[in-house]
């Protein structure tokens, strides 16, 4: 059986590296990736949104 148990310090940069994602996007989507149980790659796909010309 694998080890799949983040440590503290793995944890908090973890949560920081969310946090910095959450707080940039305005629009789109941050995809978590696991393999085995643990979290390896955090993916940010972010849309952009182009105003409508006046009619």
């Amino acid at each position: 059986m694998t080890n799949t148990q983040h440590t503290a310090e793995q944890l908090t940069e973890l949560a920081n590296r969310i946090e910095q994602l959450v707080g940039r996007i305005e629009y789109g989507s941050i995809e978590l990736v696991f393999h085995h149980g643990k979290l390896v790659q955090l993916e940010k796909i972010e849309k952009i949104r182009l105003d409508k010309p006046a009619p």
